[in-house]
């Protein structure tokens, strides 16, 4: 079955299987659903949260709507994969008190174990079940839409399976500099507060221009980027939590309302009222 560049949608339920001759690199980003990326080709590194995975055919890599993740190509190989996005939504009907069969999206730390290695993939029999989720998506027949979930029921709890067998969920570390683990630790603790180059510089005694270069190096973002995403997700709990509009522009570290107003939009597509009142 040939299906390279090919996509389903049902309500709260994305597939896409897409080639790329010549990949550019995919900007820093989060999805407002969770996504499920499984990596058949390509020369990358797949950033997510400061951490770094080289990926090999049939690894996945899980991300929930916390994590900030983007993609560096490390030349112009051609690029393949699959992905599937959806919202909790979609399984809802087959959760239950007994079993979360999200748990494995929803409990890790951020940044944390993001990847199935393809030995479990396989192993697990997760590739041919989607293999025949695309079956039923390209033959759209009657019972299409119902196999589709019924299948992918099945992915989910054979991830699941996959993270409660292993203790230490296997995952290629990436060997990050000391000074960058430190940046990202100050970061996290300081959101609420001015953070700039020159302010790292003084900190950490490193020249500014040094710590953009360790930074990106290490995490395939630029600082500044990174500090205004997590700053948005921050502000995100805060308007989930009940706080007021006017005071969270200063509580996660802008110190203009406009600025914040700005980046949120730019960044989730929405305003934060609009927001608020979702």
């Amino acid at each position: 079955m040939k299906d390279d560049n090919f996509a389903y949608t049902t309500n709260k339920f994305l597939l896409v299987h897409n080639y790329t001759q010549s990949p550019i690199d995919v900007d820093t980003h989060i999805h407002n659903c969770y996504e499920i990326y499984y990596y058949i080709s390509g020369d990358l590194t797949y950033h997510v949260e400061g951490q770094s995975y080289k990926l090999q055919k049939n690894d996945l890599i899980i991300t929930n709507t916390r994590e900030l993740h983007r993609i560096v190509f490390d030349s112009k190989e051609g690029y393949e994969r699959k992905f599937i996005q959806f919202k909790p939504e979609y399984i809802s009907s087959f959760q239950s008190e007994e079993y979360n069969m999200l748990s494995f999206i929803q409990k890790r730390k951020l940044g944390q174990f993001n990847k199935v290695n393809a030995k479990d993939v396989v192993a697990s029999g997760i590739d041919k079940l989607w293999q025949q989720i695309s079956k039923y998506a390209h033959e759209e027949l009657p019972e299409s839409s119902t196999m589709i979930k019924a299948i992918f029921v099945q992915i989910l709890i054979e991830i699941n399976k996959i993270f409660v067998s292993n203790e230490f969920v296997p995952t290629e570390a990436f060997e990050y500099d000391e000074v960058v683990i430190d940046i990202l630790k100050y970061i996290k603790e300081n959101l609420s507060k001015k953070i700039t180059l020159n302010i790292l510089e003084a900190e950490f005694h490193i020249n500014k221009y040094y710590i953009c270069h360790l930074f990106k190096k290490n995490t395939g973002f630029t600082v500044i980027e990174y500090i205004i995403y997590k700053r948005i997700m921050r502000a995100e709990e805060l308007l989930i939590s009940g706080t007021p509009i006017i005071d969270i522009s200063s509580q996660v570290g802008f110190g203009d309302y406009t600025n914040f107003y700005k980046a949120f939009k730019k960044i989730l597509g929405i305003s934060p009222k609009k927001y608020m009142n979702r």
